[in-house]
């Protein structure tokens, strides 16, 4: 007698058969990356599918049965990306606001029924949702960033409930509860067919069930198109890359430079000043450290841009996303990102109480200690405060006097509170106090053949990057200060936003600029900015086919530039000094116009408008009194000073953008745009003099670029090609005095420059517990032509050599790639294991290409350890375990030779977390 449950089991699959085989005897599948599919599809309609049929009947055949059955449902199912629960396509256009009302109309507008607790969603928002979604990828969608999850998929119902511990996004599980009288086999294979139909979700657990140490493939959503929703980064038609507060603890980041390594054509590096960001994105950055130098590389923390690379280089503390936008942005963010943006977000606090706390210890005298802790404060007011303590001894040993060297001590405080006024309006505030003291950075001498020998005068060359020998210990103090005030009114067929920021910024450095154990040249600087601004910006979802961005910016700032150089044990004191006034405004719109559910038409425009006033000190006309200790004998110019010339200009521009974007399914997405963007005009505010005007730098954009999630949404591959045309380049050098009696530095457009490349991402997961990611960037920056630039020195300009220079701190390839691979303990825990390594090319780090960088490679690892409730995690870390020697800054020391400002040796540490 055949047993019961065998019985059920043949009818079970058999009942099932022709379900699939629906599926299989459709139109043949369609796509570049469908070619197994199509294999299967095709043997499925020869020959070799009888065994599906009725027509076998001998025993030996009928054997081969079911095998078969399985291998051709299962392959055509798992790499089917067409076939998704509910595949038919609805039109959604569901504003953001309350998850209640949201989900209310999602039922309506996909005909379903959705079972949820009501009292647990009503204080919940959602991003929105417009599109033309099937009902499983809409509802994935619109719950992304929230701590709802989809439990039950059952028939037309949609069963939701809430699980603030889900951290890896939405997650949703398919299981039907109902069928108790499956045998365990059934149910297994009906767990992974439901799976396998439901291909449109990348993660289809429950996060109560599912191991923590699960690696899944995220939905990770972007605002970087300032929306009146969030949205996918794989929907989004520019090349972008995003980090979250997970991958930035991954990655043991302490500041926006640990991150630059992570995306291709992006070098995130500290210029040569303490906490002076020099970041280049696709060829284009900024050479110096003049504070009212324009950046190229746009740094914009909640919505507000700031003016000076003074202060930018961000700690990645209490941060909860890091978009790095690559290529000109220059219709939704304006002036000065010809290069890209670079937008970071901090953390907004929940409604519900949380305590997070986190000490690091390392060598070098690393100790960091941080805590974070949220909540609500009355029915509509919640609050979240951090504090953050980063301690380091330093990373080089100072020969000359016997001390350690690189000192820092951080502290950071944030207070962020969030109002929810109405259903319909919510206002944030954030505060925010950073303070950094320590030593300057640290300069490494470096003798050039042919130069002035340091030896005959005592002097010796370390033999080791990070034993220095410098007379002056230096200083570095920075001080940040900023609020910013965010509201949002939902207008139900709108978000109207705006975004109020003021941010000051005080620096006091003195650094042993000559790198040796002689008084030779010591620089001292103090820089005092204060900015303001003002945006106010309306995002609509007007219809089904079209949704529009549009805004007014207002900008202001005030810069006092004091600069101080000590000469020969301070035989010769003397000071310089800039002032610059700068006010600008813009008017800005972006709309998509959907042609048809495939086809979306990008079109945009902003129009700038900036005045600056600047006025200059020169050097050598306002002597200071040496017996007063440096930075500060030049923070005031009261001693009788020459004060040079004024200037004011204005300037106007108007910056459009046009894109297509074709999105053949859920799955992939082309796009192509053409962009132009510009980075501001200004004054020669280092110079003896202030030199007439240069004007803004101009750039034509064009980029296509194609983004896919395939196999089943276990491979990731971004693509993007760029083409960037460049007028008005500007480049600063050294220039003859109107007097004839020396040469001054002046920055003026001189150059004609074309920058073309590629980008590469792709992310493979390969089991749900192991991920490979890799990224390689190609850019080939070149001069079509170099006006009044003196190559070899003899202060004769020449066109010919300069426009065959390469550019300054832009590698030709990059690349980096990880493994990221998670091991469940059982009741133990799990640990997670980390490896990875990132390669830069050479680079020169002048005008003149004289000061070169050899390419180089650093790679690190760690092991991170969870209790089973997830609560505490300890980590082991390294980075640089290679102990690989490379600089990040280098500049010319004329006849003394070049100084070299280096990266951190191999460092290890010990991080402890605990999340309440």
């Amino acid at each position: 007698m055949v047993p019961k449950h065998t019985d059920f089991r043949r009818s079970f699959l058999h009942s099932r058969q022709w379900v699939f085989l629906s599926v299989l005897t459709s139109a043949p599948p369609r796509g570049a990356f469908s070619v197994i599919q199509q294999f299967l599809w095709r043997i499925f309609h020869s020959g070799l599918s009888l065994p599906l049929g009725a027509g076998i009947s001998r025993p030996e055949n009928r054997r081969l049965m079911h095998p078969c059955r399985m291998l051709l449902l299962f392959g055509c199912l798992l790499l089917s990306p067409q076939v998704t629960a509910g595949g038919e396509r609805y039109n959604f256009n569901i504003p953001p606001g309350s998850a209640s009302q949201a989900l209310q109309r999602f039922a309506l507008q996909a005909d379903v029924q959705l079972l949820y607790p009501s009292e647990e969603v009503k204080t919940i928002r959602v991003p929105g949702l417009k599109g033309r979604f099937t009902t499983r990828e809409g509802i994935r969608r619109l719950l992304l960033g929230t701590p709802l999850v989809v439990v039950s998929t059952e028939q037309d119902n949609l069963v939701i409930r809430r699980n603030d511990n889900n951290r890896r996004g939405n997650t949703m599980s398919d299981h039907n509860p109902g069928q108790n009288r499956i045998s365990t086999f059934s149910k297994n294979l009906l767990a992974v067919l439901v799976a396998a139909v439901a291909s449109g979700s990348h993660a289809q657990d429950d996060s109560d069930t599912q191991a923590r140490g699960s690696v899944l493939m995220e939905e990770v959503v972007v605002t970087a198109r300032k929306k009146a929703v969030g949205e996918s980064i794989q929907d989004t038609a520019i090349a972008i890359t995003a980090f979250d507060e997970r991958q930035f603890k991954a990655v043991f980041a302490d500041d926006l430079a640990d991150l630059g390594n992570l995306a291709p054509n992006v070098e995130m590096k500290q210029a040569g000043q303490v906490g002076v960001q020099n970041f280049t994105i696709r060829g284009m950055g900024v050479s110096g450290t003049t504070p009212s130098d324009s950046p190229a590389v746009g740094v914009f923390q909640n919505g507000v841009f700031w003016g000076t690379n003074y202060g930018s280089l961000l700690d990645t503390f209490d941060i909860e996303s890091v978009e790095i936008l690559r290529g000109p942005q220059g219709t939704l963010f304006g002036r000065n990102v010809t290069g890209g943006a670079v937008v970071v977000r901090t953390k907004r606090p929940g409604d519900e109480f949380d305590m997070a706390a986190e000490v690091l210890v390392g060598d070098y005298g690393r100790r960091d200690y941080s805590v974070a802790v949220e909540g609500p404060l009355t029915d509509t007011l919640s609050g979240r405060f951090v504090v953050l303590d980063r301690n380091l001894d330093g990373y080089f040993d100072n020969i000359f006097t016997g001390d350690d060297y690189g000192e820092s001590d951080t502290t950071l405080l944030r207070g962020t509170l969030v109002w929810q006024v109405t259903d319909n309006f919510d206002a944030t505030l954030i505060l925010e106090d950073y303070d950094e003291d320590g030593n300057s950075i640290a300069a490494v001498g470096i003798e050039v053949p042919g130069n002035l020998p340091y030896t005959e005068v005592g002097f010796r060359q370390p033999d080791d990057w990070w034993d220095i020998r410098l007379d002056n210990p230096g200083t570095a103090e920075n001080e940040v200060e900023s609020a910013v005030l965010e509201m949002n009114w939902d207008l139900g067929h709108g978000v109207l936003t705006s975004i109020t920021g003021y941010r000051a910024v005080e620096v006091n450095h003195n650094t042993d600029f000559d790198a040796s154990e002689f008084s030779g040249f010591n620089r001292s600087l103090w820089m005092d900015q204060d900015q303001f601004s003002e945006e106010i910006r309306y995002a609509s979802t007007f219809s089904d086919t079209l949704e529009f961005t549009l805004g007014a910016y207002y900008f202001e700032q005030e810069q006092d530039y004091r600069e101080g150089r000590d000469i020969n044990q301070n035989a010769n004191v003397f000071a310089a000094g800039s002032f610059l006034d700068q006010s600008s405004w813009a008017l800005f719109g972006e709309l998509d116009y959907t042609i048809t559910p495939e086809w979306v038409l990008t079109v945009g425009g902003r129009y700038t408008s900036e005045t600056i006033k600047a006025q200059t000190v020169p050097f050598g006309t306002c002597p200071l009194d040496p017996t007063i200790p440096d930075p500060f004998r030049i923070r005031d110019l009261s001693l009788p000073c020459d004060l040079g010339p004024t200037g004011d200009e204005d300037w106007g521009d108007f910056s459009p953008k046009l894109g297509l974007t074709w999105t053949p399914d859920d799955q992939n997405l082309v796009y192509g745009s053409v962009t132009k963007g510009f980075r501001s005009g200004g004054f020669s505010m280092r110079g003896n003099n202030l030199l007439p005007p240069f004007d803004a730098e101009e750039v034509t954009a064009y980029e296509i670029g194609y983004k896919g999630d395939l196999i089943d949404r276990r491979l990731r591959l971004n693509i993007a090609l760029f083409y960037n045309d460049y007028q008005d380049l500007q480049r600063t050098s050294l220039v003859p005095t109107g007097d004839g009696t020396g040469v001054t530095q002046s920055t003026g457009n001189a150059a004609e420059a074309t920058v073309q490349g590629a980008e590469v991402e792709v992310t493979l997961q390969a089991a749900d517990n192991l991920v490979f990611t890799l990224g390689y960037g190609y850019t080939d920056a070149s001069f079509d032509e170099y006006r009044g630039f003196d190559v070899t020195g003899d202060g004769v300009p020449d066109p010919q050599l300069a426009r065959n220079l390469d550019f300054t701190r832009v590698p030709e390839n990059t690349a980096s790639a990880s493994v990221n691979y998670s091991m469940g303990l059982g009741a133990l825990g799990d640990l997670d294991f980390r490896a990875a390594i990132s390669y830069t090319d050479e680079v020169y780090f002048d005008d003149r290409n004289t000061i070169l960088e050899p390419s180089y490679s650093t790679w690190d690892a760690s092991v991170t350890y969870h209790d089973p409730t997830d609560h505490w995690s300890v980590a082991l870390f390294g980075k640089n375990l290679g102990e690989e020697e490379y600089a990040y800054w280098g500049t010319s020391l004329g006849a003394l030779g070049q100084n070299r400002f280096v990266g951190a040796p191999r460092t290890v540490g010990l991080r402890v977390s605990y999340d309440y």
